[in-house]
């Protein structure tokens, strides 16, 4: 215990967590920032390292094989590019734009270890997501901005907020109900944050991802919760909750045209030729069927173990478009460097090889959560990479920097701590 409350006083931990602070509140709304807080972690890293091995600490079997698979995809990265024909320079150019976010997670690893860090970390993100979905609810409420628009997009232009909606909003909505069913005594400081969170997500976005991932998420968390909701009083409280969420759907105007919108661009996109699906990209469901089919044939075209290589990918999704009979007026529109759908982006990037280091590194990242001894800890993590995984059919962590920062930092925040007691003021003390 000593060695810990020395660690809330040292210069590089309060540095750490001045700069955890920054990275929580950036990563909504600044790329600037958000990148100069990672930068601050990197400088701090070296002495944080340093520290967690002076105080004794070790890593775990488990957590080696996570970083070690990190370590292996980063350097498969790199060889797939060279493998193509780039100089190992600008393969390690492309490592560094593309894959800097899963690397992050090895080299601040040490930094996030210690629990205080984490905690202060986890808090923040926390508190910035409830201020700007309760902000961008009480603005639509009140008709200063219109339903499925976001408040930061006219008053502060920020381009990236509505992406919280998804994997961020919906992350903590499990989150905080892991919290309740662990400490029921919490009530309406659980409560009341949830409920603010799902009036947003439902009546003040229009991000269809946000809504699927609640409803497929809410039938992953009672899985994991099984003993616990099904039995005594709890079982009630699911019901009212479930109930409560469905009013709240049914109520929304937004929820019913954007679903409606996209029931109707998948069966016209079903509907058409292939040379009509090539050639009319009329929404954002139709658009990504056909970035999907788009980089399925890159796949098909290239080197299926290795694939083509993060580099040359924009001309070969380009030259499988152009075999697809895709228009020049498409091309326009299209997004050369983003398949929007991330195992398709590996898989023709980096092969069947690369994928399944991919798939590999989230699962042995729910392996090592699901050892960990604070229950709130473990769920949620395994919830996020659920989320994450399930998004990413649609979006990318990799390739988008807003969503590649906040999974490396949920990555460190629930797995680097032995225990990050969100529950405690300090481990093993109750607060």
């Amino acid at each position: 215990m000593k060695a810990m409350r020395m660690n809330t006083t040292s210069l590089n931990t309060k540095l750490a967590m001045f700069f955890v602070v920054l990275l929580g509140a950036a990563v909504f709304t600044s790329v600037a920032l958000t990148n100069l807080a990672v930068l601050g972690l990197l400088l701090v890293a070296p002495f944080a390292w340093r520290e967690f091995y002076k105080t004794g600490q070790s890593i775990e079997a488990g957590v080696k094989l996570f970083l070690g698979l990190v370590f292996v995809l980063c350097a498969w990265d790199v060889f797939t590019n060279v493998v193509a024909g780039h100089g190992v320079g600008a393969a390690l150019k492309a490592l560094l734009h593309d894959m800097r976010t899963l690397g992050f997670v090895v080299l601040l690893w040490a930094v996030f270890a210690n629990p205080y860090v984490a905690r202060v970390a986890f808090w923040t993100i926390c508190t910035v997501i409830l201020f700007f979905a309760s902000v961008n609810l009480f603005l639509t409420i009140a008709g200063g901005v219109s339903q499925g628009q976001y408040f930061t997009t006219g008053f502060l232009r920020m381009s990236h907020m509505s992406h919280m909606y998804g994997q961020a909003l919906v992350g903590l909505v499990f989150v905080l109900a892991q919290m309740w069913l662990v400490r029921s005594r919490l009530s309406w400081r659980v409560a009341v944050p949830v409920m603010l969170l799902l009036a947003s997500l439902f009546l003040a976005s229009e991000r269809r991802t946000g809504w699927v991932l609640f409803v497929a998420g809410l039938g992953v968390w009672g899985l994991l919760n099984v003993k616990r909701l099904f039995v005594g009083k709890y079982k009630w409280w699911l019901l009212l909750a479930v109930f409560g969420v469905m009013g709240v759907v049914i109520s929304s105007d937004v929820v019913h045209r954007r679903m409606s919108e996209a029931v109707v661009e998948f069966n016209q996109y079903l509907a058409m030729t292939p040379q009509e699906r090539a050639a009319a990209m009329f929404g954002s469901v139709s658009i990504r069927m056909q970035f999907a089919a788009t980089a399925w044939e890159t796949f098909k075209q290239n080197n299926v173990w290795w694939g083509v290589g993060s580099i040359g990918f924009p001309q070969a999704y380009e030259a499988a478009a152009a075999s697809l009979q895709v228009t020049p007026e498409s091309w326009a529109r299209y997004n050369w460097g983003n398949p929007h759908n991330e195992y398709l982006f590996m898989l023709t990037t980096k092969g069947v090889i690369g994928l399944t280091l991919y798939l590999a590194v989230f699962g042995q990242a729910c392996r090592v959560a699901w050892r960990k001894a604070d229950e709130v800890q473990r769920v949620g993590l395994v919830m996020f990479v659920f989320l994450f995984m399930l998004s990413i059919t649609t979006n990318s962590m990799m390739i988008d920097m807003e969503e590649g920062h906040f999974t490396m930092a949920i990555l460190l925040i629930f797995l680097a701590p032995h225990s990050l007691a969100i529950l405690k003021s300090d481990d093993g003390q109750p607060s």
